[in-house]
């Protein structure tokens, strides 16, 4: 069937058209009726009266047909003309559902390549994103284990260290032992030896001269040994040897040198082996030196956690205070409580140095 158009409104023109006299054919262009007849106004010479007779022959044949159909009966089906009815709906039925299941298989095949399509791109980006989080998550868990491997690392080394210097003290003590137990053997065998001599004729017995007994040393003479014992050990908080520094807070923390707090709390703050930092720390709190009580505070944020329990034991010695610091915390936590303990600083300060008998310098 060809598909003619109206050539002045461009708009396509069924068969019925031609055939009901609502179109017409002009040479090789087809045309409404009523375009043509519009056309044939706006156009001048022979070629618009030819145009307009036909439209008008057209709209004439148009009326004509009109007029008898509307004269004529209509005619009731007869039960033969049913069946073919009836068939010919059945038709029109089963093509309509054949081009919907058509469609209808169509878009779910092309669903169905769709949603392939999605699922093998939602995978490869899973598998993409899996393995960068499986990458990030094993980098942390090396980086994790690396860092206790070097912290466990440099406790077994301090703790290699006391335990040699131990091990010093202790052949120090065996050998002191042994020399004790010579010098008892010797004076029991000069003893036996002299309940076996024959007693010595008595000679005249010569005047005693009453020994002098030593004179007790002053309170100055105390205070002045106790500065010098002061003073050795303060210099030997600058001993390259971690383990004579840390002995060195021990003496002092004995001696409750609070002329050495400054020195102290350079080790706290500075020393590179966490076993003088701690016992820095140990120190201060026994010496209960105020003056270190905000070093002691930065310190609860030490990067060694035996450190930072022993600057937060040296704080509740001082003050009395407790703010609930454990070991173990996070270093938020740690902030939050290092905030409480410069508050109580700033507030209680004055009366905890009254306290002591420590005013500020």
């Amino acid at each position: 069937m060809e598909i003619r158009f109206c050539s002045v409104c461009n708009e396509s023109i069924p068969d019925g058209e031609f055939d009901a006299g609502r179109a017409i054919v002009s040479g090789q262009k087809s045309q409404h009726v009523a375009c043509a007849l519009k056309r044939s106004v706006e156009m001048s010479g022979w070629r618009s009266w030819l145009t307009l007779l036909l439209a008008l022959f057209g709209a004439s044949v148009a009326t004509y047909l009109l007029v008898q159909k509307l004269d004529e009966k209509k005619k009731p089906l007869t039960i033969a003309e049913l069946p073919s009815v009836k068939e010919h709906v059945a038709d029109s039925v089963r093509a309509s559902e054949e081009r919907a299941v058509k469609r209808f298989d169509a878009q779910s095949t092309e669903l169905t390549k769709l949603n392939d399509s999605f699922e093998k791109a939602l995978n490869t980006r899973l598998a993409e994103h899996g393995a960068s989080i499986k990458g990030a998550t094993t980098e942390a868990m090396d980086k994790l284990l690396r860092d206790t491997s070097n912290q466990m690392s440099d406790r077994l080394q301090a703790l290699n260290r006391l335990v040699v210097k131990l091990q010093g003290q202790m052949a120090d003590l065996v050998d002191w032992k042994i020399r004790i137990q010579q010098e008892a053997d010797q004076l029991r065998r000069e003893l036996e030896q002299a309940k076996r001599r024959e007693p010595a004729q008595p000679t005249p017995a010569e005047p005693v001269q009453p020994k002098e007994e030593p004179k007790p040393a002053t309170p100055s003479e105390e205070e002045e040994q106790r500065l010098k014992e002061i003073e050795r050990w303060r210099k030997r908080l600058r001993d390259s040897d971690e383990d004579i520094v840390f002995s060195a807070t021990i003496e002092l923390a004995r001696l409750k040198a609070l002329e050495a707090v400054p020195d102290l709390v350079r080790v706290l703050n500075k020393h590179k082996d966490f076993y003088a930092r701690l016992g820095a720390a140990t120190a201060l709190g026994e010496i209960q030196a105020v003056a270190a009580v905000p070093d002691l505070i930065e310190a609860l944020n030490d990067k060694d956690d035996l450190v930072r329990t022993a600057a937060s034991e040296a704080l509740h010695r001082i003050t009395g205070q407790d703010f609930n610091f454990v070991s173990g915390l996070t270093k938020n936590e740690r902030i939050r409580i290092q905030k409480k303990w410069r508050q109580w600083w700033r507030d209680n300060e004055t009366e905890l140095r009254a306290k002591l008998g420590q005013p500020a310098k």
